[in-house]
């Protein structure tokens, strides 16, 4: 019986590998099977639908914790102590293998698809995890037992299974794929450790209980778990490097925004320092056509000092427009000529070489700071903004928050100054959460919170240079602020009645002698 164990386990979680691999690969065939229960699903009826929703709570961890509570008490009535240990262990084990798989697939639930709305992701539904463990840990009393399973538990265990994985594509949440690799799991994860731990469930005498007991710690017992444990992760760990390499290059293709530059630069290699020009566009979902870059910054990498500069240049700054012949507002270069004239606005305003650019909408910084769980700030003074209050010192702000903290600058005293040391901070913080380890159970989150709002020159293969090239250089940042001079313009310096800020040139020389030092270039 434990050869039938491990050879229905190792079937079950064959399958459930195939299915990973071809939802990290985006595989056509996959969508042609879960395309086939999508368009002959049942239309939405409302009582089908309440019924469906209520039945799937079920299969949820509390209720299954009290549906095996239950069936403990009946083992510990007779004595079986072992299986009771072995119920609850493997249903939290199975539960969290299944959590765990989810956080590194990070599969999209079906998109307008569901009677039900349901967020968090949807591959494999832990449903139908859950439902597969309490239908296996039944077979297995009964066939441990050596007793008939009944008519009547035989019909309510294949209707249970109906009901609650039929529920889950009959409301759209989840896909039929999502479905059957939830059920691979929780049968192929079960009856492998139910072979596993075959010699303490099998009913024994007290004399082969003991030996088996003193054999199952025998040196190729302990090999042969080391060697399955190291498979698992080895698979686990090549699926989650498959999936983030894809969704990775999908989210690149979809930035990529190439300029079209009299005077390109060469890409840096990685132990050159790199310059990239940072713009925050104000456009989002309500401004389509806002094409104002009101963030801009320029951060250097620099492998040799092992130390990344961020400079935030003030948006109203009164500079020469490379490409238009007269001077106006920084940002403006970007709403006449996009990235390419302000690109090259920057160069000429410091003297640097601008080799790339990335921009972000609005929608963009909200939503990379929900992916990342949130940034904790430390707030200067205390101020109101859309209707948040801010308080003094360090508050954890979520996506919309820190963008509102972020744009402010009518209540600082500082003005627009305030409010870009303010868009610099949750800039560093948010480039040490997406550095940190834990941004790897949201990756998906991030890449398409950049992918869906931003754009950039940098290619696949650049981005990939700069995240294992200058990796260390980004753990190190120095902020630095572009100081001005405000003054309003008359119709002949600046158009009539237009704050502006004037850079004074020692201003420029200071922050040029700090960049060129960083870039390794000498003044021209």
């Amino acid at each position: 019986m434990r050869k039938k164990l491990f050879i229905a386990s190792g079937g079950a979680l064959f399958g459930l590998l195939i299915l990973t691999i071809a939802v990290t690969m985006d595989a056509h065939w996959l969508k042609g099977l879960d395309g086939i229960f999508i368009q002959n699903r049942l239309p939405n009826i409302f009582y089908l639908t309440a019924f469906a929703g209520a039945t799937a709570k079920l299969a949820t961890i509390g209720p299954m914790i009290i549906i095996f509570s239950i069936l403990a008490i009946f083992l510990l009535r007779v004595h079986q102590r072992t299986w009771v240990i072995w119920l609850f262990g493997n249903l939290l084990c199975v539960s969290g293998a299944g959590f765990v798989l989810k956080q590194l697939i990070q599969r999209a639930r079906p998109d307008q698809l569901q009677y039900i709305a349901r967020s968090s992701y949807s591959f494999p539904s832990e449903h139908s995890v859950l439902i597969a463990t309490f239908i296996c840990s039944v077979i297995l009393l009964y066939s441990f037992s050596e007793k008939k399973m009944p008519a009547l538990v035989k019909i309510l265990l294949v209707l249970s299974l109906i009901i609650i994985t039929g529920g889950r594509i009959y409301l759209g949440v989840h896909y039929s794929s999502d479905v059957l690799a939830g059920l691979f799991l929780g049968f192929g994860l079960t009856f492998g450790s139910a072979g596993l731990f075959y010699p303490y469930l099998k009913p024994n005498t007290i004399g082969l209980r003991r030996r088996r007991r003193a054999s199952i710690f025998s040196w190729q017992k302990m090999l042969l778990s080391g060697l399955a444990f190291l498979v698992v992760l080895v698979s686990g760990i090549s699926v989650f490097a498959l999936k983030f390499y894809h969704s990775s290059q999908k989210m690149a293709d979809s930035m990529y925004a190439p300029v079209e530059r009299k005077n390109k630069l060469k890409s840096p290699e990685a132990s050159e320092p790199m310059s990239i020009l940072i713009l925050g566009i104000a456009n989002d979902a309500k401004r389509k056509t806002d094409f104002r870059a009101n963030t801009i910054m320029v951060a250097t990498l620099n492998n040799q000092t092992k130390k990344t500069t961020l400079v935030s240049i003030p948006r109203d700054s009164f500079v020469e427009i490379v490409g238009a012949d007269y001077q106006d507002k920084i940002n403006h270069a970007h709403s006449i000529g996009g990235p390419e004239m302000i690109m090259d606005t920057v160069e000429k305003f410091l003297d640097i070489p601008i080799h790339h650019y990335v921009s972000v909408n609005m929608d963009g910084l909200q939503t990379l700071v929900d992916a990342v769980g949130g940034v904790t700030v430390d707030n200067d003074f205390a101020f109101s903004a859309e209707g948040i209050d801010y308080p003094k010192g360090k508050q954890h702000l979520n996506g919309w928050e820190a963008l509102q903290y972020s744009r402010m600058r009518y209540e600082d005293p500082t003005g627009d100054y305030g409010r870009q040391g303010r868009q610099r901070e949750v800039m560093e913080l948010l480039i040490a959460k997406m550095l940190s380890t834990k941004s790897l159970f949201s990756y998906q989150k991030i890449l398409d919170g950049i992918g869906e709002n931003g754009k950039t020159d940098l290619t696949f293969d650049q981005m990939q240079k700069i995240m294992t090239g200058y990796h260390s250089c980004l753990t190190k940042i120095d902020s630095q602020q572009v100081q001005g001079e405000g003054f309003t313009g008359d119709g002949i310096t600046g158009q009539d009645g237009i704050s502006y800020q004037r850079i004074p040139q020692e201003e420029v020389d200071r922050v040029e002698t700090i960049l060129h030092k960083q870039l390794n270039v000498a003044k021209n």
